[in-house]
Parts: structure tokens; sequence; C-alpha cells
């Protein structure tokens, strides 16, 4: 299943196991099929290694010479931490400098003043605590570096929370402090050759019942602070709450799931609760191709009746259109993302539970470029591989081309509200982000309806969701 990272990512793995592949099969061929038949876990140590060998071999494939500047290329791309890795930190303890935490990657939003971001580490030994000294704080500095000390062979308890400063309305104790994300982990036999690696999936945003962290939601609403300084309540006001993004009309009678647009479509509900339009035209992935400035009317729409949620999705208009289906990935061709997050839980990763990713691109399988649909054996329909599972019977869809001048390619797609965990007159988590690929291989563009924050990663972090809530189905 595909980790839906970007495109530099995705070049970079297929170059390196294709290293692999000619390094150990000197007859493999350079497709899809040779690649994933060679074993994908293998470490990009070792990849390097083989790359390196052959490079140096000057290995021959079909009379044609590969040129160490192609290993350069892939040593260069790895070099720009392009892996997701990139925000993970470790806590090396009883060493100068020990301590490196860049600031999680969720933690980036328009609504957070990022210099104000800060963290607050310590160790806590038999009652006692060790606070972790910051070494540098120049300007501009994304990376906490210090270092703490405590007696050697200690067993202690690991305490990593970030928190915004200068925050206006807290209570005082809090002197302006409000703690955005937090991590406890237990350290036995402290030495200096033990580093604890930190990765943002390892952090908590959430109180919960099952593990109440009230200093994340000092409020007590449910609402985790951070999502509340992203939605725009106040994380100190039990009345304060982020509402709903969008209202998601109900309608008993259900459109065809044909790729076809009924009129039945003109009663659904077209716009958030500012009456502003869904519009899915925030960039998270720009490769320099499709001018990205210009109104393309991305958007979507959407309604229920009770028991399914039905949603359609306008891509690119006559004259925009180029479809392409030529990549390994799903989300590397013309597809459609749908998230959601059933319990709107909204952590740092996905809990195997109601958090879902799934991509349904627009061109079948066939190799003719025909409409994709549901329930066909040509069909293409890709589970995020951090998503909850889901049958794919539970998802009905068609696509449509629509070329005619002045129409829109379409994505209609019925979900199985029971089978999805999506309740009805609640708030849950949604996002619906395209993926454009104008010049064939990797995609070109990726568009978010509510992600804003230029990155794409959803796909690791449901707090990138927005909200949605059903209207009750009248009694």
């Amino acid at each position: 299943m595909p980790c839906d990272t970007d495109s530099s990512s995705t070049v970079l793995t297929h170059t390196l196991r294709w290293f692999h592949a000619q390094a150990t099969d000197p007859n493999a061929m350079m497709s899809g099929d040779s690649v994933k038949a060679h074993d994908t876990s293998t470490s990009v140590g070792e990849l390097i290694s083989c790359a390196m060998a052959f490079a140096s071999s000057t290995h021959r494939q079909s009379g044609k010479l590969v040129p160490l500047c192609v290993l350069v290329c892939v040593l260069v791309l790895l070099a720009s931490g392009c892996s997701e890795q990139s925000d993970s930190g470790q806590v090396r303890v009883n060493a100068p400098s020990g301590v490196q935490l860049p600031a999680p990657a969720f933690l980036s939003s328009r609504a957070i003043i990022q210099s104000n971001i800060d963290a607050r580490v310590k160790l806590t030994i038999e009652g006692v605590d060790y606070p972790a000294q910051r070494n540098n704080t120049s300007p501009g500095d994304t990376t906490w570096v210090g270092d703490v000390f405590v007696p050697p062979g200690s067993d202690a308890t690991l305490s990593v929370e970030w928190v915004e400063t200068g925050v206006v309305g807290l209570p005082s104790e809090l002197d302006g402090e409000l703690m955005l994300a937090s991590h406890t982990s237990v350290i036995t036999g402290i030495n200096t050759n033990r580093a604890i690696q930190i990765a943002a999936g390892d952090y908590d945003i959430n109180s919960s019942p099952e593990k109440p962290l009230p200093a994340l939601d000092i409020d007590g609403d449910n609402f985790g602070n951070l999502e509340e300084r992203m939605e725009g309540s106040n994380a100190n006001n039990f009345n304060s709450t982020p509402p709903a993004d969008v209202v998601i009309l109900y309608n008993p009678n259900a459109p065809v799931i044909d790729g076809s647009y009924d009129s039945i479509w003109q009663t659904a509900q077209f716009q958030d609760q500012a009456r502003q339009d869904l519009n899915i035209d925030n960039i998270l992935v720009d490769n320099q191709v499709t001018p990205v400035a210009e109104d393309r009317r991305y958007r979507w729409a959407a309604m229920h009746d009770g028991q399914y949620l039905y949603v359609a999705v306008f891509a690119e208009a006559s004259g925009q259109q180029t479809p392409f289906s030529d990549s390994t990935e799903a989300y590397n061709d013309d597809a459609v993302d749908i998230y959601w997050d059933g319990n709107d839980s909204k952590g740092t990763a996905y809990d195997g539970v109601d958090d879902h990713q799934v991509i349904i691109a627009l061109l079948s399988t066939d190799g003719q470029g025909s409409a994709n649909r549901s329930g066909q054996p040509n069909t293409r329909f890709e589970l995020g591989d951090r998503s909850a599972p889901i049958s794919a019977t539970a998802l009905e869809f068609a696509t449509c081309l629509c070329s005619t001048e002045g129409e829109q390619q379409l994505y209609e797609i019925k979900l199985d509200l029971q089978a999805a965990k999506i309740p009805i007159d609640r708030i849950f988590g949604f996002d619906i982000q395209l993926n454009n690929d104008e010049l064939g291989g990797p995609r070109d563009t990726k568009w978010a309806w509510h992600n804003d924050t230029g990155m794409d990663d959803t796909w690791r972090f449901p707090i990138r969701m927005g909200s949605a809530r059903l209207e009750p189905v009248p009694q």
C-alpha cells in the first residue's frame, strides 16, 4: 500500500531499489514489477552500498552505461531530508548537547506563532526533577539543542513538552505557556551510549479517559489545546469549542453512482459554515508545472441519507485535462484522497481504529484510459498504508473524464457510514485532496480542501484534517 510521501522521496525510493535490484540481479528489468519483486525492506544504507558498487563497476544494462552522476543525484536527494524522519529527535543523557529535538511537523500552523514554540525537557528520578538546559537560542534555530545530566545508572522518567509562549488569556499559573504536545517515557540504567529517539507520532496532543492529560486540554472540553489554537477557538473557555467547518445536509433521495452529474446533486452541500465554497485550493505539492495561482475550480459537495455519505469531487476542467495512469502508486497519478477521523480524535498518528485514508484514481487499470469504477476487474482503489482497515465494499465510486467544453472531471463516491465509523450529528475529522499528474511519472501538484500548511502530511497527521458534521435525520 502506498505511503503518500512527496514525489522526491518516491523517486529516491524507486531509484535506490532499482540499484539494489541491479546489484543483486543484473538481469532485472527497470520496471515496476521487477522492483517490487525484490525485498523492499532493504535498509537505505544497504541500498546506497549497492548503488555505489553498481556505479563503480560501470555495469551496463541493455548496452547503456549507467553514469556515476545518477548515484550523485540519488545521494543529493537523500541528503535533502525528504524522509518523514526529518522531524524526529533524540535525547542522549549525560552527553554535551545530547538533547536535539526539532519541533514536530504537526505544530506548523498559521494560527501558531512559530517563533513562540519552545520545549520543556526534564528527567525525574525518585521525585527529583533534572531540567535540561538549552544551549542554542539564536533566532531561526529550528532544533532545540541542550543537555541534561543525572547520576549514571539511574532509572528516570523523561518528559518532553512543546509549548507556545506568550499566549494571552491563560490562568496566571501557566505564565502564558500553553502546552501543545507532550511525551513521556521511562529510561532505565542511564548511560551516555544510549539515545532515546522521539518521532512526531510519539507525542500526545489530546487528553482522553484512557490517558488523561489535563494539561493538553486546560478547559476540559474534550478538544485539545493544539486543535483549539488551530481552529480559532479559546483553549481556556469550556464553552468555546471548534465548530464543524461544514454541516453536510440530509437528503432521503440518493444520487446514482455512475459518474454522471445528476440533478439531485444540486441539493447537496456546496458551502461551509462561513458560506464559502468547498474549494480544493490549498497547494501542498508543487513541481512547478501547473499554474497554481489560477482558479481551477476544484471543489467538492456532499449529502447523506442516514446510511451513506455521498461525495462529488470536481477536478480538471475541459481544456486543462491531462489524465495519466502510469505510476505504481495511485497518488502519483490523477486521483482523489479522502481522509476521515470518525471520532475526531485528530492525533499525531493514525490510530488504526477510525482514522482513514482512501485513494481513488481517475483512470482504471485497463491501460486504455478508461474511467475508474468500483466493482470491476480493473478497479483502481488503494488504502493509505497508515489507514485503519475498511472493506472495499464499503465504498462505491465512479469517475467521469467529462471532456466536453464546460465540464469537469468528476468523482462520485458513496461511503457506508457504519463501516466507515462516521457518526450522525457529531463532529468527525474530514479532508479531501486532489493529486494532479500533467506530464506522466510522479504527480505534479496536490491540492487540499482543509490542510493549508503547504505540507503534504495529512497522511501522517490526522490533526491536519478539517471537521464535518452530518445533519440529523428527521424524526
